[in-house]
């Protein structure tokens, strides 16, 4: 899987930076640079958590295609001990071999072609199935990040506010002071 590395420096990066930030933010006192930082984390976090699901999804579609090539192994030993049993039939029974190993060759064939795309079918809803559960789990991660950023924005115009209304006092009370 390249770039797993580099992703893993890059969320290690971000979780480090947004608690860097978060610390800063609070022995300074700004809330919004605190805020920043929790989300940073959560991004950061959220980020791990998808490529830990992605690695995981890998696996299980590797371990799909390991069922397969068992299930046609299987089906090449089922085949074969087909094969020695219609042989000896054959040669019990004194009739055409070749219209007979035909019969058995066809029905082998169906058979295997069968087992194997049963067992691909079932290896690609399971590929399928561990996709949809990444992409779903992306999904919710990205809504929360977006609520988390959202709430950072809400609380950053907030502080702004306070910090407008706190100078519109300042200057009235220095208008007041100057008036009496």
């Amino acid at each position: 899987m390249p770039g797993t590395a580099d992703e893993a420096r890059q969320g290690l990066l971000a979780s480090v930076t947004g608690k860097v930030k978060e610390v800063a933010g609070a022995v300074t006192g700004n809330d919004s640079l605190t805020t920043e930082g929790q989300l940073q984390q959560a991004e950061a976090a959220a980020r791990k958590d998808a490529l830990a699901k992605e690695a995981v999804a890998q696996v299980q579609a590797e371990q799909a295609a390991t069922e397969i090539a068992q299930t046609s192994a299987e089906a090449d030993a089922a085949r074969a001990a087909a094969e020695r049993e219609a042989a000896t039939k054959l040669a019990a029974a004194d009739v055409s071999a070749e219209v007979q190993e035909e019969a058995v060759e066809a029905r082998l064939a169906r058979e295997e072609a069968e087992r194997t795309a049963k067992a691909e079918a079932e290896a690609d809803r399971e590929v399928v199935e561990a996709r949809r559960r990444v992409v779903a789990e992306q999904a919710a991660a990205d809504r929360r990040a977006a609520e988390v950023e959202r709430e950072a924005s809400q609380e950053q115009t907030q502080a702004q506010l306070a910090e407008q209304a706190a100078a519109r006092a300042r200057a009235e009370a220095d208008r007041l002071a100057a008036q009496a």
